[in-house]
């Protein structure tokens, strides 16, 4: 049971936890206190100060974000001495910083701009010259990263953010007192430790570090923003989406991505947003033929009732639960097959594990240890990896998980020594192919006779989604369906996104296709699939489409708002209306499925992802580092 105390703040009488800080505390009550260094998910470090209160009792100023509270204290936000020293302070922290809000890109959500106006004009305190007011200015050499040096106040919350919570500690302060600079630990900091995750810009409550491509293109209030689950991997991290509507305020597309307090976020939103931008495909398109959404609803609906067995679905990972609940059914009334790119690898690994209850990430944190089997966990889902702290043993590929320091498994019967009841067992399906069978098996016999936990990932979204919806006899093998193509037994495909091109290439696809009726393709894009195909029909990304998804942070509802967005979840209800209510059943077939060992890059994980140019541009600089500093 929680225990209470009681305290007084500005005449105030407040029950509080026992264990929480002043600052914590007063946040929560509404009670305004200025601050800089701290934040709600890092470790309190008392850096800035600004966050003194005076405490009646004792007679002395005391910082708030590192005193706890205790029973029967009083305490003045208000008191003569608080507001003189942290005018005082302010006015220190003003000596060496640049009165250059006017082309900031933190001006409007600034707290030293903030505060500055709270207080009032401020003078110079430190009588020091024009040129002593410049810093020694560091170059991070970074095409997407900008540290301005006279803008910094040294809060450590960069530093702290990377070092606690990424762990990539990709940054550390380099001298002390007016001379301290943010530096990266290797230069340029594009190709050091660092994930590019945009934590260090987000949490600067100045503009001391700033993200290039937003630079300069708009100001923050002229913007619209919304929150929402990004979907360009199986995390399911709440972001915040900002972005113009065309008016005369800013053009209509979204200009950046930010995390939530929650500080879940890595570099496939925070700088692959611009995909949202991009070659988008926004309408239906019938034999090159832009066409109203009722005409494709009906030209599908026909398509099902009169040749659905000899149609395929292949459907996406990165369709929500409801869009793939509709495709069920749409899929039993019609006859139709069902295949989706994971019986290539999740599926088959299932095949040697068995059923599979999932686990989320609440369930894995402060484990004794952690395993980490298969293809790199942080390029797959880097958020994962803010959650797993401690020792940790790695079988499989190591490009940025090298950031845990693991200790490396030479074969896959070294698991018998290291797992135990407390252990977590993380195996990354993605690309195993036939030998997941093998790795399934034994994985299901470890955790039986260890009673260890088990966490499957894979590089889609919604991979659980799938596996949550059809059950696995349901599932065509991907290779059966497409020789079912190319022997023409299968006259119309449709294809949902371009999961497929993970494990077919372009070339390969279009000889494949050839004999094919009818080549129907949902994409987000107006590129790569949908050039070939007969029909095409856009498909959503984030912040476009309503409805849920099941990642490892458990059943996340992403929002709809930007305003292109297609109506997708209302597209399929329509075809679904228009079937049939008698269920003719899935047909399946088994027996094949392409292999390939397809490695998972953190700035080029998958179709989505690949398209963005701030990703590629970060991608073609690191290639290099997989063969050169992380060998397989």
């Amino acid at each position: 049971m929680e225990k209470k105390v009681k305290i007084v703040i500005d005449g105030r009488e407040i029950e509080a936890q026992e264990g929480k800080t002043l600052l914590e505390v007063a946040l929560k009550e509404g009670v305004s206190i200025p601050y800089f260094c701290y934040h709600p998910k890092l470790r309190i470090i008392g850096a800035c100060r600004m966050c003194i209160v005076y405490n009646e009792k004792t007679g002395r100023l005391i910082t708030s974000c590192n005193t706890k509270v205790e029973d029967g204290m009083i305490i003045s936000t208000q008191h003569e001495l608080v507001k003189s020293n942290q005018k005082y302070l302010l006015q220190a922290f003003m000596t060496r910083h640049p009165l250059d809000c006017p082309i900031c890109d933190k001006a409007g959500e600034c707290d030293l701009q903030n505060y500055g106006a709270i207080f009032g004009p401020q003078r110079q305190i430190v009588p020091v010259s024009a040129l002593e007011k410049e810093r020694h200015y560091t170059d991070w050499e970074s095409d997407f990263l900008e540290y301005y040096t006279n803008r910094c106040v040294v809060c450590y919350r960069c530093t702290r953010v990377c070092d606690d919570i990424n762990g990539a500690r990709a940054l550390y302060v380099e001298e002390r007192g007016f001379h301290a600079n943010i530096v990266p630990t290797v230069r340029p900091i594009d190709t050091s430790s660092c994930e590019m995750c945009g934590l260090c810009v987000h949490v600067c409550p100045v503009g001391a570090i700033i993200s290039k491509p937003f630079k300069y293109w708009t100001r923050s209030w002229l913007l619209k923003k919304e929150k929402t689950v990004c979907n360009v991997c199986p995390v399911g991290c709440e972001v915040q989406v900002e972005y113009g509507i065309g008016d005369w305020r800013s053009k209509k597309k979204v200009y950046r991505t930010k995390p939530t307090d929650d500080l879940n976020i890595c570099a496939k939103a925070f700088f692959g947003y611009d995909v949202l931008n991009k070659n988008r495909l926004l309408k239906p398109y019938i034999y090159e033929r832009e066409e109203t959404t009722g005409n494709a609803v009906n030209f599908l609906s026909h398509l099902f009732r009169t040749k659905g067995e000899e149609t395929a679905l292949v459907l996406s990972s990165y369709l929500t639960n409801e869009i793939l609940a509709n495709l069920k059914e749409i899929a039993l009334r019609s006859g139709c097959f069902v295949s989706s790119p994971l019986t290539a690898d999740f599926y088959t690994f299932l095949e040697g594990y068995g059923d599979y209850t999932p686990m989320y990430i609440r369930e894995i944190e402060g484990a004794n240890h952690y395993i980490l089997v298969g293809d790199d966990i942080t390029s797959t889902a880097p958020v994962l990896s803010y959650y797993i702290k401690g020792k940790v043993y790695k079988y499989g590929r190591t490009y940025k998980d090298a950031k845990f320091n693991p200790k490396y498994l030479k074969d896959l019967e070294e698991l018998w020594d290291v797992v135990d009841k407390g252990s977590v067992l993380v195996i990354n399906t993605t690309g195993m192919g036939k030998e997941g069978t093998d790795i399934g098996t034994l994985i299901r016999k470890l955790s039986q006779e260890r009673n260890c936990k088990v966490l499957l990932l894979h590089k889609d979204t919604n991979y659980l989604g799938i596996y949550k919806t059809f059950e696995k006899d349901m599932l065509s093998h991907l290779g059966s369906i497409m020789e079912g193509v190319k022997r023409c037994s299968i006259k119309n495909l449709i294809v949902f996104g371009e999961d497929l091109l993970d494990y077919y290439e372009m070339e390969e696809l279009e000889e494949i296709f050839k004999g094919l009726e009818n080549l129907i393709v949902f994409s987000p894009f107006a590129d790569g699939l949908s050039e070939i195909a007969n029909v095409k029909i856009p498909m959503c990304l984030y912040g476009e489409v309503e409805g849920n998804y099941y990642t490892i942070m458990g059943v996340r509802k992403s929002k709809r708002f930007l305003p292109w967005a297609f109506k997708e979840e209302d597209f399929y209800k329509d075809i679904l209306e228009n079937m049939p209510k008698e269920k003719r059943g899935v047909k399946v077939l088994k027996g094949y499925n392409p292999h390939t060992k397809r490695n998972v890059h953190l700035y080029r994980s998958n179709w989505i992802t690949q398209r963005s140019e701030n990703l590629t541009r970060l991608y073609e600089k690191n290639a290099y580092l997989e063969t050169s500093r992380y060998p397989a």
